[in-house]
């Protein structure tokens, strides 16, 4: 089997798993992609570009790329699954070579079990070809790690298998390059939560994007943000899952009247089932309003962004990116020495609810999570936060 000239290979960073090369006894050039196991058995598509120019070689493998994937005979849509095709391996692999150096141990299995416990729910429905998926999924993933909890040891544990699994994936040519692992001391920054009046001023630059370019992903973008920032969700695509029947007027035992808006959520991070409620104003102004722009509606539909083709993933990453831009633009994003991302306006619910003498077990269920993990991770040490507590421990001083 003729072997591939290594000064010949050209790789493509912008299209994963894509690369051309020439064999040390011909001079036509080749290139080779991951295409999946179930398209074909080795997994790697090579063909002969048919010229000895390697500019002409790099356009054309780009073109075969494309034809490839936009093809509507390509079956690669089904077959793109980041268990099987890289974790599954990985693990089979794994628990030979410690099997190999003590046939009684069981790390191999103890690594597999972290992955399907807490780690594997984060690259689910990620197409592990697009290097910005993974790397989103790897910062979802450190943000829950730290926001659960998790110790230095631990999120060290975690990542070290991933980075092990994908630089596997890398050698079995299934990635076409390792994704970006943050080192603990950006795992342990602090992270400042928004103000209310700043996501208003983001929410108003949203409106005027939506009457600059008349997309109304930038409507539903702003129902997403209103949503989480009015109930205890994580930001990711948990709020994007949300369906219609999931929502649910309940009495409340004060007023007497069905204006508690209840969302029930299924297979969470951390738990099969949760529920939670909505803030009055999201319930009495935002809820209605998304309804009435979204007619025609079924109880199987898709609160936000319903009737949209594009898998959860990608409209998670499309408003992140948004979000981002939008937040720099209006000199938003940089706060105490570090970012505000969309996963702040987390931060911002704990906030508001405590400065509002919101018990800390009822924040703490709603955001499914800890009492301990409000206090070590969500509530901000800025000079908000401590006039409220100043308050809290010295009423007296204020009356006069």
């Amino acid at each position: 089997m003729p072997k591939i000239n290594k000064k010949t290979i050209v790789i493509f960073p912008r299209i994963p798993s894509l690369k051309i090369y020439q064999f040390t006894n011909g001079t036509n050039y080749f290139c080779n992609f991951y295409v999946g196991t179930k398209v074909l058995k080795s997994g790697n598509k090579e063909l002969s570009l048919k010229t000895k120019n390697i500019n002409e070689a790099k356009v054309k493998a780009k073109q075969v790329y494309y034809d490839f994937f936009n093809s509507p005979d390509s079956k690669i849509q089904n077959d793109i699954n980041f268990d099987l095709e890289i974790a599954q391996p990985f693990f089979k692999h794994r628990i030979r070579h410690y099997r190999n150096k003590n046939p009684d141990s069981v790390q191999g299995q103890r690594e597999k079990q972290r992955y399907e416990n807490y780690i594997g729910k984060f690259f689910e429905d990620i197409d592990y070809r697009n290097i910005e998926e993974l790397d989103d999924a790897i910062e979802e993933l450190k943000e829950n790690l730290k926001q659960d909890d998790k110790t230095d040891n631990t999120i060290s544990k975690y990542f070290n298998i991933l980075s092990l699994m994908f630089r596997k994936a890398l050698e079995n040519n299934v990635l076409s390059k390792m994704p970006y692992f943050p080192p603990l001391k950006v795992v342990n920054q602090v992270r400042h939560s928004y103000h209310n009046d700043e996501l208003n001023l983001i929410n108003r630059k949203l409106d005027s994007e939506f009457k600059r370019t008349e997309d109304k992903f930038y409507l539903h973008m702003k129902d997403y943000i209103n949503l989480i920032r009015s109930a205890g969700f994580r930001p990711g695509i948990e709020p994007l899952k949300v369906k219609n029947f999931q929502c649910k007027y309940v009495l409340n035992r004060e007023t007497k009247e069905n204006d508690i808006l209840s969302i029930t959520l299924f297979n969470t991070k951390t738990k099969p089932k949760h529920r939670l409620f909505c803030h009055p104003f999201f319930t009495k102004n935002i809820y209605p309003e998304i309804l009435s722009r979204n007619p025609n509606t079924t109880p199987e539909d898709y609160l936000l962004f319903p009737h949209t083709d594009e898998n959860k993933k990608k409209i998670y990453q499309k408003i992140g990116k948004a979000f981002t831009r939008i937040s720099k633009e209006l000199n938003l994003y940089y706060r105490g020495g570090s970012t505000r991302p969309l996963y702040s306006i987390r931060h911002t619910f704990a906030k508001n609810n405590y400065v509002a003498n919101a018990p800390l077990s009822v924040i703490a269920k709603q955001m499914n999570t800890s009492e301990k993990m409000l206090h070590s991770n969500y509530l901000d040490d800025d000079d908000i936060m401590l006039s409220e507590e100043y308050n809290k421990m010295y009423p007296k001083k204020n009356t006069h």
